[in-house]
């Protein structure tokens, strides 16, 4: 496990830069010392001496009066107390920034309480670094999108433009362009956790957060489910045993068969980490890397489940073989996407042949709305299908409930078939 790199401080004398002129000329000022992945920075200490003299100056010290060991000067209470609530307060920031990531930017900015006009596309673009050094390719074009679509509604703005009538502008600015509520919703839940992002980097006050009255309004809610006896003709077509059509076919009802199974998350599970005796186990990637504690989602294998799993019992360590080990984040993104698409096609050829409605229009992730739906018109609780499907975001559905116990969400599947 790679050492975590923290950033430490101490009070030193700043011996190369001696004051040229005033009553303290030839002594040293003192100074905040930030040390970070080997690089530090200085902050000059100032304090207010005297009751009459408001204007703050410089701290200094001849060498002859500084203990370099301690940070402290040998004999002078008064400016030792200072020096005592400057390192104090360095401490309580470097706790603060442990949540986020460290840089001197941003320690300076809380540890001096000042918000500097920090442009939003600057800030966006060391997100997007960061992601991408994390391999979270996916989060990465999402920012890059709404980066894009900021610079054509107004380029070069700051966190502290971006205001309740800004919002307004530019959801009236993408719906002009062509855009769905759908897109629109993504560009503004994206921009939202930049500004989150940006607050907790103390680039702007929390108090002028303006999603407090600017409401993300949902998408159109276009059908994207098939009905129960639809989805059975998935079930009874007949597909050529080892056809990039058969494989198309298994993952789709198997993607229904386990709670409307995410396909990237369908490509990442392995026999021995997600396969436990009966149950099928695994987190959500999309919600990994925003809990501490991501949940795990546990799926009892049933008959069904258990038969497409035989057809694939002889790939190792991925259970579908569409991921190898070893592959960079770039690759296995770009494999999953051309399998997705190529499946996509499958599907809505298979849809053509028996005939169904909206065969031009299906796509994988239909699997997903198809579970879901199916439960609803079986009278499942909209609780338990919430809970099933992991939406730990739906309050109006969990907000009066308790969890329900596994054995509950697995007696779902009596539905689906």
């Amino acid at each position: 496990m790679a050492k975590i790199i923290k950033p430490s401080i101490k009070i030193v004398l700043l011996k190369h830069k001696p004051l040229a002129k005033g009553k303290h000329q030839g002594e040293y000022p003192v100074a905040l010392r930030v040390t970070f992945n080997r690089r530090s920075k200085y902050y000059v200490l100032k304090a207010t001496q005297g009751t009459s003299e408001r204007e703050q100056t410089t701290i200094s010290s001849p060498l002859r009066k500084w203990n370099p060991e301690m940070g402290r000067f040998n004999k002078n209470r008064e400016l030792n107390t200072y020096l005592e609530e400057y390192e104090n307060k360095a401490i309580k920031v470097l706790r603060e920034l442990e949540e986020t990531d460290f840089t001197f930017d941003v320690f300076s900015i809380k540890y001096f309480k000042s918000h500097k006009r920090v442009k939003v596309s600057s800030f966006i673009d060391r997100l997007i670094a960061k992601l991408i050094e994390e391999d979270r390719l996916g989060t990465a074009k999402s920012y890059k999108d709404t980066r894009n679509r900021l610079n054509e509604f107004r380029p070069g703005i700051t966190f502290q433009d971006i205001s309740l009538k800004f919002l307004e502008g530019f959801e009236a600015k993408l719906k002009s362009r062509g855009n769905s509520q759908t897109s629109i919703g993504i560009y503004l839940r994206t921009l939202r956790a930049i500004c989150n992002k940006a607050i907790v980097a103390d680039h702007v006050p929390k108090d002028s957060y303006p999603f407090d009255r600017f409401k993300i309004k949902p998408g159109s809610g276009t059908k994207r489910a098939l009905s129960k006896s639809d989805m059975l003709e998935f079930f009874k077509y007949k597909a050529e045993q080892g056809s990039r059509k058969w494989h198309s076919l298994n993952y789709f009802v198997f993607s229904y068969l386990c709670r409307g199974l995410n396909f990237k998350d369908m490509t990442l599970l392995e026999w021995d980490g997600n396969i436990i005796g009966d149950k099928l186990m695994y987190e959500r990637a999309k919600t990994a890397n925003t809990k501490t504690n991501p949940d795990l989602t546990i799926i009892k294998i049933e008959q069904e489940i258990a038969e497409i799993l035989g057809h694939y019992s002889g790939n190792e360590p991925y259970v579908f073989p569409i991921l190898e080990p070893g592959l960079a984040e770039s690759t296995k993104r770009h494999r999953i996407n051309s399998h997705l698409k190529k499946i996509n096609k499958d599907i809505r050829e298979i849809a053509q042949e028996v005939g169904l409605p909206q065969a031009d229009q299906i796509t994988f992730y239909w699997a997903r709305h198809t579970y879901a739906t199916t439960l609803k018109r079986s009278g499942v609780p909209t609780a338990v299908i919430s809970e099933a499907l992991g939406h730990s975001s739906e309050a109006t559905t969990k907000a009066y409930l308790d969890k329900f116990e596994q054995p509950e969400i697995d007696k779902t599947f009596k539905h689906l078939l």
